[in-house]
């Protein structure tokens, strides 16, 4: 095999990797601030409006 198309070859794999190592956590990341987010939107609709005097 020529070094410099296995060179090439495992760069692209790592960089795809990568990639997609980033891709998961970044998606993740905002699903899971979305996700209190709307939870707490959720959970604030449930209790009663303050009383006023």
């Amino acid at each position: 095999m020529n070094p410099v198309l296995v060179a090439i070859w495992g760069l692209l794999l790592a960089a795809s990797l990568a990639w997609y190592g980033f891709l998961v956590f970044h998606v993740g990341w905002k699903a899971g601030r979305e996700i209190r987010d709307l939870t707490a939107t959720l959970g604030a609709a449930d209790r009663p409006p303050p009383e006023r005097r």
